[in-house]
């Protein structure tokens, strides 16, 4: 290591047993990259899941029967090209339910959140229904059977785009992503908060004259709400990590960017027990050759607490963070610097101070890219993405779970 510093619901109801089966036991693809297996999570089980084509996992939610709902995008199942694809597994990794939302053009979710009500929501992007044919910020919420509620899509006559979404209080979400019909720049930063019947509060396009993008989203348990990413208009790189804070009713309080002279950018944001947050992604700053993986943990009023980069001679990315229980955090996204493939799922704990406590990967010989990482009912844990290394189609759901 050099630094540690739809129109219509297509598919839904109980799958039968031969789909249900279709969800593969993977073994004997892990490798320990230090030696501390009395600390580090257990593969409980690692299981790739998908149809003849495309499909792939981008966020995942914990039920409170130890089983989850995965969601992401799927171009076996469904009515276009690409669908948003939600499935709900059992504790075992047993495909339950699996529904895909869309039409005729691309859709696809980039996150999904269980709310207040008991139900869900997917959020996404979609091509399908914009009278002006361009991307629409897309949104379904459906029960814990994968039936479809109500799909709401939101935009102006250029892109929109949702990338992160949290659970409120009242039944809605919070959302963050991207759009070009509204700020000052060409892309801006996108907050949308809907309440449960996907009726709009407020919205906020946050931003400069440069490219700002939004790719993370937490709650602060002390009021109001962070949301991360990368600006353009801001800071002294190409893009910068960005970090902005608001209160509930969506105030702009203060933003934070920071970086070196290269591309840095925060792809996933996880909120702390002390209220602030901590935000991962990706660094091409700081000596770094490619690209390596950079975390960094704030406090309520935004101040560093840390800050910690991983890489090795070639590229990591982080595409998810979280704390755990124990204060510590599992840091989950890609490398091709070492382990079985041009890509494997790259899994990082840290202790509460930001150090390394072991790393893992999981993959063969092709692309595997893990997106989501998420603590489920029984205290165990849920690393999620996509593999073209196993499965049957182009490329698979693979989900693994981790447990001490």
């Amino acid at each position: 290591m050099r630094r540690i510093v739809m129109v219509a619901l297509l598919m839904a109801g109980v799958l039968s047993a031969d789909e249900r089966a279709s969800a593969k036991t993977i073994s004997n693809v892990q490798k320990t990259t230090k030696n501390r297996a009395h600390r580090e999570l257990k593969n409980l089980y690692q299981k790739a899941y998908g149809g003849k084509k495309k499909d792939f996992a981008q966020s995942a939610i914990a039920l409170k029967d130890g089983g989850y709902i995965i969601a992401g995008a799927s171009k076996s199942w469904g009515h276009g090209n690409l669908d948003m694809l939600v499935v709900r597994f059992d504790k075992e990794g047993k495909p339950q339910m699996r529904a895909t939302f869309g039409g005729e053009e691309d859709d696809q979710a980039h996150a999904v959140v269980a709310t207040a009500d008991g139900n869900f929501m997917a959020i996404g992007t979609s091509e399908s229904f914009s009278k002006d044919g361009d991307k629409d910020l897309f949104v379904v919420k459906f029960d814990k059977d994968c039936k479809r509620i109500w799909q709401k899509h939101f935009g102006g006559k250029r892109d929109e785009e949702g990338f992160a979404a949290v659970a409120t209080p009242n039944g809605g979400a919070l959302i963050a992503g991207t759009t070009e019909s509204y700020g000052r720049g060409y892309k801006d930063g996108y907050v949308l908060f809907i309440d449960k019947n996907g009726k709009k509060i407020f919205e906020k396009a946050i931003g400069g004259k440069g490219d700002d993008l939004l790719y993370g989203i937490a709650l602060s348990s002390k009021g109001g709400f962070f949301v991360a990413g990368e600006s353009e208009s801001f800071g002294k790189g190409g893009f910068d990590f960005y970090l902005v804070k608001f209160d509930s009713h969506g105030k702009y309080l203060y933003k934070r960017v920071l970086g070196g002279e290269e591309d840095d950018a925060f792809l996933s944001l996880a909120p702390t027990k002390d209220g602030g947050c901590v935000a991962a992604g990706y660094t091409e700053s700081f000596e770094s050759k490619h690209k390596d993986i950079d975390v960094m943990r704030f406090d309520a009023k935004g101040k560093m607490v840390w800050h910690k980069i991983f890489g090795f001679k070639s590229k990591e990315w982080a595409n998810s963070v979280m704390q755990m229980k124990n204060g510590g955090f599992l840091v989950a996204g890609t490398t091709n610097s070492f382990g079985f493939g041009s890509y494997d799922f790259y899994l990082l704990e840290l202790n509460e101070k930001g150090s390394s406590v072991w790393a893992n990967v999981y993959g063969d010989e092709k692309k595997d890219i893990a997106h989501s990482i998420i603590g489920l009912a029984d205290g165990t844990y849920l690393l999620s993405g996509e593999t073209k290394s196993y499965g049957q189609g182009n490329a698979d759901l693979m989900y693994i779970k981790l447990g001490r």
